[in-house]
């Protein structure tokens, strides 16, 4: 009998593991005042909810299968893209994703000021607002309704992304300045078959971005 209910217990964990939602207030009300704190801390699964403000970060997900997200994706309003904002500084890339990620979910964020990932092997900067690399196993990742805007680098001032399947919904992407691909760069290397989609209802604009190869 007392291994039959150890049998069950081990049976039932997996289903008591739950995704749990972080929230993120700089007046210090919520679980963190730092988005990297609350990134953290999570775990694959969980939800990092940031609340209104100007976050002067550079977050990094370090191989976390997470939701990011500001209150739009609860609400629907619009008015929290624009004041919940990841503001890089000019002291790199705002938002990095590029520790072996699978599936990750960006949304509802203006996301400015990033200087780029400097890549030593290639000596140059990569992607101002974003840079979506290194995924592995299924390398799913979403940005929704998010706005990239006044970011800088040598390659995708806006947004790099490499070998994944990247979905982009409701995004606006302008005013970012490269090199080469001045609001998006994407590369799918080798005989992979990784694509961009673009929503064709909750459509994307991509304008006003400038670069000598590729605007």
């Amino acid at each position: 009998m007392m291994r039959e209910k150890i049998l069950i217990l081990m049976l039932l964990l997996p289903c008591l593991v739950m995704s749990v939602t972080l929230t993120v207030k700089q007046d210090g009300t919520g679980d963190y005042t730092l988005i990297q704190e609350a990134i953290t801390a999570s775990a694959d699964g969980d939800t990092v909810l940031v609340y209104p403000g100007r976050y002067y970060e550079n977050v990094r997900f370090n191989g976390k299968n997470i939701t990011l997200a500001s209150l739009e994706i609860l609400t629907g309003e619009r008015n929290y893209i624009y004041s919940t904002i990841i503001d890089g500084n000019q002291s790199g890339t705002a938002v990095t994703v590029m520790d072996d990620e699978s599936d990750i979910h960006i949304q509802g964020f203006t996301i400015t000021n990033g200087s780029g990932f400097y890549n030593v092997n290639l000596d140059m900067t990569w992607g101002g607002g974003l840079v979506i690399s290194y995924m592995t196993g299924q390398r799913d990742a979403k940005l929704v309704n998010c706005l990239v805007t006044g970011n800088n680098a040598t390659n995708g001032g806006g947004l790099v992304a490499s070998t994944c399947d990247l979905l982009l919904s409701g995004v606006t992407v302008f005013d970012n300045i490269a090199s080469t691909g001045g609001g998006i760069s994407y590369e799918s290397m080798g005989t992979n078959t990784y694509n961009v989609s673009f929503d064709p209802v909750n459509r994307c604009n991509i304008y006003s971005n400038y670069a000598a190869f590729g605007s």
